[in-house]
């Protein structure tokens, strides 16, 4: 995207007021020194949308949405961040500079990880393709029977168990190291020492759907836990915003008109080694909003397809209604006990396995199932329990007509009057919109994760710059665990001022693609007791000493169990030396 200059932001922040900007779309209320508002973002009875003059800011406590003006009218008006300047430039008389796209230093970085992925990928094929046929890795690869064209397809790897062999072949070819630790390739050892993440493992590249490398996972070849180390997210890799196997299965799947969803690297490619080309899994986490849009780029239908330990799960369940709020139609196939897709395909081949994708139920047909498998339908409080459980589900189906059918089923399934099960469903209804008080706002709606210590410092920081001067002389940025936090942190130490007054808006369009603009809004707006500075400054900053101190410690016991597990007794040695000089060192 074209940059506009700084200059010309301010500039146009500086003739417009957010208060009069927003009253032009909803009606706002003064609230002592701030204005309130329902939020024109999602469905709320109580206010909850806040516009602060002083800062010239907004932010919604119900679903999280925030930010300046720029960004309320990039929401509001659903356009790009250019077309929202542009439109205010229009209203305020700012005169906009041409511009072109250019390759900024940001841009730059992320082609850079992906280059090194793909090198890093070719390096762990090679190993694979180089190792005898009796290797160990060779071995376990042809107990999962999988052949040589479905190994180049996916370009499955192996690293070695040596703990340098990536990091001195990548620096070998020019690369530094601070680039290898950004695409998440290896982790930091003693005085900011680079080692290897993955050793002695299975390497599982991870792709976009633009087939570029974007991460790994790795698995260990008997039953040492972790079973699985994955790539940590960087500037390319967030895990709940990919599928794996997609680049491959996205054909198959417009083709076929439905995906199959599995859990695992190996569930995906021995199913499309024999042929269910429409395969995916979603990288080990429950699937996602940004998971599920990026599958609706190619398919409405999903089968999920469960081992039978996981299908009897009704917290599995349920985070299948995820589907349905985003209007995605839903089938679930269950395998035969104690078989994953894997397992039951080199077992009973694909005619079996085409039978169980054939024979899938829906959702609520399959859901319906596991709850009257549960409990006695034939009492009351067991009918309550089972229409409780199936009207989480129904209430997040889209189309009425489907929804009535399902009422309409459920009613004559469990001989309940069809009215009764409508008026459970309002209640149901009612109690999710007050809890949640949205459902198509899902990205924005989620709650910003960090811990007390860190927002509160955040917040001090950001009103007051002789402040950022005192915890500069405490922490650093890698002090501080949430990732957003740590960039504001980064951009709050750069600042050069003897003002003690922060421009919060003008922060937010400096550092808008590193941290979300509703993450700045949240911390300066969430109401905070605050009445000795110095001495929350002083609390806070020995607060998070001692949570990095004690993660520390738990890291290097970690390192140092498999230190020991897999005899390497110099790293032993040195792990150990750390390990009692920390405990030693107070803060």
């Amino acid at each position: 995207m074209g940059k506009i200059p700084e200059n010309i932001l301010n500039e146009i922040q500086d003739k417009c007021d957010i208060v009069e900007i927003i009253s032009g779309y909803i009606s706002l209320k003064p609230a002592g020194r701030n204005f309130k508002a329902c939020c024109p973002f999602h469905h709320e009875k109580t206010p909850s949308f806040v516009v602060s003059p002083d800062k010239q800011i907004y932010h919604c406590f119900g679903c999280n949405s925030g930010g300046n003006v720029f960004n309320f009218i990039k929401e509001y008006e659903k356009m790009d961040f250019i077309d929202a300047v542009k439109m205010l430039a229009e209203k305020t008389g700012v005169k906009l500079p041409e511009y072109r796209k250019s390759d900024d230093q940001d841009a730059s970085i992320v082609s850079t990880i992906y280059s090194v992925n793909d090198v890093a990928a070719n390096y762990y094929s090679n190993i694979l393709e180089k190792i005898s046929p009796s290797s160990e890795p060779r071995k376990y690869i042809l107990k999962r029977g999988l052949d040589a064209a479905i190994i180049k397809k996916f370009r499955l790897g192996f690293a070695d168990s040596s703990w340098k062999g990536l990091l001195d072949y990548l620096a070998s070819r020019g690369i530094k190291q601070d680039t290898i630790f950004q695409a998440g390739l290896v982790t930091k050892g003693k005085e900011n020492s680079y080692y290897d993440l993955f050793r002695n493992r299975i390497v599982f590249p991870i792709f976009d759907v633009r087939d570029r490398v974007i991460g790994f996972g790795a698995r260990v070849m008997d039953e040492t836990l972790p079973k699985y180390i994955n790539s940590p997210e960087t500037a390319v890799y967030k895990k709940g915003q990919h599928l794996y196997g997609l680049n491959i299965a996205k054909a198959g799947i417009k083709e076929r008109n439905f995906a199959i969803i599995t859990e695992g690297y190996l569930d995906v490619m021995t199913c499309h080694q024999y042929g269910a080309n429409n395969a995916i899994a979603s990288l080990g986490t429950a699937l996602t909003t940004d998971q599920v849009r990026l599958l609706k780029r190619y398919t409405h239908n999903v089968v999920m397809l469960y081992d039978s330990d996981q299908a009897g799960e009704m917290a599995s369940i349920r985070g299948l209604d995820l589907l349905l709020e985003e209007g995605m139609n839903v089938k679930i196939a269950a395998l035969e006990k104690g078989h994953d897709p894997d397992s039951f395909l080199r077992k009973f081949g694909k005619e079996k396995f085409d039978v169980a994708i054939k024979r899938s139920k829906s959702l609520f047909t399959y859901k319906l199932d596991i709850l009257n498998a549960r409990f006695d339908s034939k009492e009351p409080e067991s009918k309550a329990e089972i229409i409780k459980e199936m009207l989480s589900t129904i209430h997040r189906v889209k189309n009425a007509i489907v929804k009535a059918e399902y009422i309409k089923l459920l009613s004559q399934e469990l001989s309940v009057k069809e009215d009764a099960v409508w008026e459970e469903l309002k209640k149901i209804k009612t109690h999710s919109d007050r809890r949640t008080e949205s459902g198509d706002r899902r990205n924005i709606c989620q709650a910003v994760d960090m811990s007390p210590a860190e927002k509160i410092l955040a917040r001090l920081m950001l009103e007051d710059i002789n402040i950022v001067k005192i915890v500069r002389d405490e922490l650093k940025p890698s002090d501080f665990r949430n990732h957003d936090i740590r960039n504001i942190i980064e951009m709050l130490f750069s600042i050069d001022s003897q003002d003690g007054a922060i421009d919060i808006r003008r922060l937010m369009n400096s550092m808008s693609e590193s941290v979300p603009q509703n993450v700045i809004s949240r911390i300066v707006n969430e109401d905070m007791d605050i009445k000795d500075k110095e001495k929350n400054v002083c609390d806070c900053i020995m607060t998070i000493k001692k949570e990095n101190r004690s993660m520390l410690l738990k890291d290097i016991q970690n390192r140092l169990s498999v230190a020991q597990k897999s005899g390497y007794e110099e790293e032993e040695k040195k792990l150990l030396e750390e390990f009692n000089e920390l405990i030693k060192r107070r803060f």
